[in-house]
């Protein structure tokens, strides 16, 4: 059984609930993270960079390679992340995935030890 995919879904499937239940409890706006400060309360400083990288280029789809993503963040990526999938799961308990999901994107695609794509989450 391949248990890195298995936790992968269910981390992702958790993520797809909590963001019902955040919908639910308020209809607000996504927050604009138009200032920096904006971002480094929501950001963890290791990982602020990656924020204000995808935040900046405006695109819908981002896609950046491991050594793309450790030159943004100025620091080499942990062991994790090139052999676990879910390291690029769009969870609230990485911090590394609150940097993108704090300006609005989702990983929709990890080629494991090469890329990761991002794209901005569309609101309904």
């Amino acid at each position: 059984m391949d248990y890195d995919r298995v936790i992968l879904e269910m981390l992702n499937r958790i993520s797809i609930l909590e963001e019902k239940v955040a919908s639910l409890e308020s209809s607000a706006e996504a927050t604009n993270f138009e200032e920096e400060s904006d971002i480094q309360k929501a950001v963890g400083k290791k990982y602020r960079y990656l924020a204000d990288y995808l935040l900046k280029s405006g695109e819908q789809r981002v896609t950046l390679t491991f050594h793309e993503i450790e030159n943004i963040l100025k620091t080499k990526l942990p062991p994790s992340a090139y052999e676990h999938r879910a390291f690029w799961s769009n969870s609230t308990t990485h911090s590394i995935a609150l940097s993108w999901m704090n300006v609005g994107y989702e990983t929709i695609d990890v080629i494991m030890g090469k890329s990761v794509v991002f794209e901005k989450k569309r609101y309904y």
